[in-house]
């Protein structure tokens, strides 16, 4: 087989990727307040989920590897150089010198060792495990070197060690220390800690002083808990906040574009996904997974309700990706031949679902749509409504019949593994709709192991194809990201994961 050498050197090519910032030994006191819109849910890697969580996460962790913001390559972070021939076996080689936050010492390669073998362990049932089952032996030879060794060739393998889930590592004495309150007591080598938290109100990160690329710009981000859409514009517009996290309402983007504030954001980081549950008996039926696709026009939902952050999408991926592909089939408007479709199932007077969803969230404009529009051919889809936790439980414990997705992510292996593999069916890992097609299957794998480029762009374009046409997910709409902020709020660049590197930001 034909093997590809990868070296990340350390020196000039990791320090033009992301500078070493030296700022003055008396850095600034500034505080930044930012509107958080939803109820915290903790910040463990292990268990993490949900992207306002996984912002504050990013802020309090490190990975091996990180991301840059603006264009999603991978550049180093705790370690500063990699190597491998053959994409199975990957050394890292640490930065010396990283300080866990807290006064907890610091980061060795022990910490990377148990912070992987915590995911791995079932006790800690972490949704994110099976993003290691390729994972074959990880050792330390020394204090700073990490070696694994996968049980396939892998070139997405630096995505998976990445600042993101699994990919972060945390500090044995703290989760230890923390028992069960290991969510909402973390302590990573990120720029920020947690300072406090009042799950009702407001998180609050302090600048962690002895962060590896020395103390950030700002030293107290404010994450002010406002759930209501106009409540955080209105906040934004007094002067109560100074950055508003993912403003998703167009109506308060258009008022706050008109004033002059500025339009932070990521177009089409994500996929928004309708999950159907394959293990309902009215679901199972292609047919009427294919009925629902035709009776939605979501290109004029689109058009009516999110023309500013939104476009329509046909797959899983996103067309910056290199593995993406346009080849895969499409399913228009067509309301005709979805109830043709439902007719051929066996339901010529249609059915009902129940499409479970957040009260914090409600009936949104776009699900009021897509009811109108199910209705017009029979279909009645019924809104279930839950708190965000019983939500976040139910939906990884496939528990509905059909509910949504958005799954951001720079890997493409991560969407299409954790949405296809039946070693991710629910409660296991991600794949809600429970798919199951050996032949996708095998293609998965065979495509994450191929070396040769070609090849395996052709064998992650079957898999599209053969994904978008069982349609266990229908894609609803590519997702587009936009923190509006004053003027004087600078540096705010989400990433493809929709995340906002706080490091970066200042005020001027």
């Amino acid at each position: 087989m034909k093997t590809t050498r990868r070296t990340f050197l350390t020196g000039l090519a990791a320090t033009s990727a992301v500078p070493l910032i030296s700022f003055p030994a008396k850095a600034q006191e500034k505080t930044l307040r930012v509107r958080f819109y939803d109820d915290p849910a903790g910040f463990d890697p292990a268990t993490i989920f949900r992207v306002e969580n996984e912002n504050i996460a990013f802020n309090l962790f490190s990975g091996l590897t990180t991301y840059e913001s603006k264009t999603g390559k991978i550049i180093p972070d705790l370690a500063e150089s990699w190597d491998t021939k053959d994409n199975i076996t990957w050394v890292f080689k640490l930065r010396r010198g990283v300080k866990w936050q807290k006064g907890n010492g610091e980061l060795t390669s022990a910490d990377v060792l148990y912070s992987y073998n915590r995911i791995l362990d079932p006790a800690t049932a972490s949704p994110y495990r099976n993003e290691l089952n390729g994972l074959k032996k990880i050792e330390a030879p020394d204090d700073y070197t990490i070696v694994m060794t996968l049980d396939a060739p892998d070139g997405n393998f630096l995505h998976t060690v990445a600042n993101y889930h699994q990919g972060q590592i945390v500090n044995k004495k703290a989760i230890e220390a923390a028992g069960k309150q290991v969510r909402w007591q973390p302590v990573g080598t990120g720029p920020y800690y947690l300072d406090s938290i009042d799950v009702n109100s407001r998180i609050v990160l302090k600048r962690h002083e002895e962060y590896f690329r020395g103390p950030a710009p700002i030293s107290t981000i404010v994450f002010q808990i406002i759930k209501d859409e106009s409540t955080g514009t209105i906040a934004l517009r007094r002067g109560e906040v100074d950055l508003v996290m993912r403003s998703n309402r167009e109506e308060n983007l258009a008022i706050l574009m008109k004033e002059g504030f500025v339009m932070n954001g990521v177009d089409s980081y994500a996929a928004g996904l309708k999950v159907f549950n394959l293990s309902v008996k009215t679901i199972s039926d292609v047919r009427v997974r294919h009925a629902i696709a035709h009776a939605l026009d979501y290109d004029a939902i689109i058009k009516a309700t999110s023309p500013i952050l939104q476009k329509t999408s046909a797959s899983l991926l996103m067309p910056w990706m290199d593995v993406y592909t346009s080849d895969v089939p499409r399913y228009p408007y067509n309301p005709g031949l979805a109830k043709k479709l439902i007719a051929e199932a066996g339901y010529p007077r249609g059915f009902s679902f129940k499409n479970l969803s957040t009260s914090a969230q409600g009936v949104t404009e776009f699900q009021q749509f897509e009811i109108d529009y199910l209705s017009q051919v029979g279909i009645k889809m019924e809104m279930e409504l839950v708190d965000t936790p019983t939500f976040n439980q139910r939906r990884n414990r496939g528990d509905f019949e059909v509910t949504t997705r958005l799954l951001p992510a720079v890997n493409p292996d991560m969407i299409l593994f954790s949405f296809l593999d039946p070693a991710n069916i629910s409660p296991k890992g991600l794949n809600g709709a429970k798919y199951d097609n050996p032949i996708v299957t095998e293609a998965l794998k065979a495509a994450k192991a191929e070396v040769d480029p070609v090849k395996r762009k052709a064998l992650y374009a079957k898999v599209q194809k053969i994904a978008m046409t069982d349609l266990p997910y229908l894609p609803q709409y590519a997702n587009g990201a936009i923190w509006p902020s004053k003027k004087n709020v600078v540096g705010v660049q989400p990433n493809f994961l929709a995340q906002v590197n706080f490091y970066e930001v200042d005020i001027k």
